[in-house]
């Protein structure tokens, strides 16, 4: 799931994309857009899962600062830093986010509430490595 790539404290927007829009430079920075996103919501990570014909590849990058697009009005591009390849899962996206929406919002409590609880059920993100 993608809350497991997420550390305590940490917020994200995750986007399901066919990475018609996903852009991403030799420097490790980037962009991805058109969202219709909330634009004031703080992320400082963000979660690209690309579904390419090779599979599923899952990126992690953060949020450098959010533009409204040139291409479509009310909708927006995200810049990122830092964009790093994570592996690729071969969790569908529902399973993935918990949401058929192509745009979901985590959190993760900076301070546990008592014991966590551990699910045996699967649900960690298993990641490969593309085949070439």
């Amino acid at each position: 799931m993608a809350t497991s790539l997420l550390k305590r404290g940490e917020n994200a927007i995750v986007i399901f994309t066919y990475g018609k829009y996903f852009r991403k430079m030799k420097d490790g920075s980037g962009s991805t857009g058109n969202w219709v996103i909330d634009a004031g919501r703080k992320c400082s990570k963000v979660v690209i899962y690309n579904r390419t014909h090779r599979g599923n590849e899952v990126y992690v990058a953060k949020r450098k600062a959010v533009m409204p697009s040139k291409k479509e009005a009310g909708r927006f591009v995200i810049q990122l830093n830092e964009i790093e390849y994570f592996g690729c899962t071969y969790f569908n996206w529902p399973q993935f986010s918990g949401s058929r929406n192509p745009i979901r919002y985590f959190s993760i409590a900076s301070q546990a509430r008592g014991r966590r609880r551990t699910m045996d059920n699967g649900m960690n993100l298993a990641l490969l490595p593309i085949a070439d």
